[in-house]
């Protein structure tokens, strides 16, 4: 039986793992690679382990090593699923290891695999190239209908250097002067990928999230990401809506069954208008930000995999209602782009008051169960916009 679950990184996404693994009675423990996630401020985390490196990280964890396999580790981002999969074989001795397998991972984490494996499947996704070098790169310019969008097989390495997911390119020209900057940055042109834009912004996204075991959806949600930040190429959502998209689902269910997943997953889609389809944008393998919309629902995808590990999986049969409106969100970031888009002439005041006063709310940071971690968030949100943007 897990008695504790270890949460490997921090912010929101961890602060909802927390209370809902809490609320199950198991204990948590988070660990951090740095002191300003506001996950640390709650008071459903009994540990906090902050470390300086991924060194230090491991020897921490075989320093809780038990006669029995009684913890979880599962993680919050990118570069901690690309951590435990490396480590898996050592660590899955002694954890619960809370990611999808080997394969998977690689197939998902980069997204020159993932496009190459829709288009084997047939699964509708933005047309997409290859480049192997510059010269690669500017001889299939000539082949695109502009605009497109340059972004990377593997995203956390290119945000972290670059501080964006994607750069949008109007023309040929463009696309050229984009793809030596980025090359004289240092980042390898293999590394990258050109594909076509989809119109419409955050409106059209659209996540199908799931908890699943071997390909079978325990439980799920489909929710629209009416807004994100930045609205153009987001880092994270900030407001998502409940809804129900038969033809999401029906896409999202054959990729999981195709590849017989295992774990927590976003399966993100866009909306495109020109050909009336929902397109395949990527699966995120471990937790989401908005995952805790699940709570106004009475269940949790952490709570799913868990009862998996426990061998109790008649516990859990949710399947999303179709009616009911109900949205998650960020207040502090929302408010901040949407008055950012209000400006610009993106949104209407109408629509964002709207948007509050029609769903019943899942807010990201607050509880008045646990209210320092909100506390905390606004004395640290602008050191933590300029860490994140």
């Amino acid at each position: 039986m897990i008695t504790d679950v270890i949460i490997l990184g921090g912010h929101i996404q961890a602060l909802g793992l927390a209370r809902q693994v809490h609320a199950l009675g198991v204990k948590v423990h988070l660990c951090i690679p740095d002191r300003y996630a506001v996950a640390k401020y709650s008071n459903t985390v009994s540990t906090v382990f902050l470390y300086k490196d991924n060194h230090l990280l491991l020897q921490w964890m075989k320093g809780r090593v038990g006669r029995e396999k009684t913890t979880l580790l599962f993680p919050t981002n990118d570069e901690m699923v690309e951590w435990l999969d490396e480590h898996r074989t050592e660590l899955e001795k002694y954890f619960y290891v809370g990611i999808p397998g080997r394969d998977v991972v690689n197939l998902f984490n980069d997204k020159t695999h993932t496009y190459q494996f829709a288009e084997r499947k047939q699964i509708p996704a933005p047309k997409t190239w290859y480049p192997e070098n510059l010269e690669h790169a500017r001889l299939l310019a000539k082949e695109m209908a502009y605009p497109v969008i340059i972004k990377p097989s593997v995203m956390y390495t290119f945000h972290e250097q670059f501080g964006k997911k994607a750069f949008r390119c109007n023309t040929e020209t463009e696309l050229h002067e984009k793809m030596e900057e980025i090359a004289n940055a240092g980042y390898e042109v293999k590394g990258l990928l050109i594909q076509e834009m989809l119109m419409g912004g955050p409106q059209y996204l659209y996540s199908f999230g799931t908890c699943a075991v071997e390909g079978e959806p325990i439980v799920s949600l489909t929710a629209n990401r009416i807004r994100q930040n930045p609205m153009d190429f987001g880092n994270s959502t900030t407001f998502a809506v409940l809804c129900d998209v038969p033809e999401i689902e029906m896409a999202a269910r054959k990729i999981l069954k195709d590849t017989r997943y295992t774990g927590l997953a976003e399966v993100e889609f866009m909306y495109d208008a020109n050909t009336n389809q929902y397109k395949f944008l990527e699966i995120n393998t471990r937790a989401w930000k908005w995952h805790t919309i699940s709570n106004h629902l009475d269940f949790s995808f952490i709570g799913a995999l868990i009862t998996y590990y426990n061998g109790q999986l008649d516990r859990y049969h949710f399947q999303q209602p179709i009616t009911g409106k109900m949205a998650w969100v960020e207040r502090l970031t929302d408010m901040a782009v949407s008055v950012k888009a209000c400006m610009a002439g993106k949104l209407k005041w109408k629509e964002i008051y709207k948007t509050y006063a029609s769903y019943k709310l899942e807010y990201a940071v607050w509880s008045w169960k646990d209210p320092m971690p909100a506390i905390m968030y606004i004395l640290l949100s602008p050191l933590l916009y300029i860490k994140r943007y």
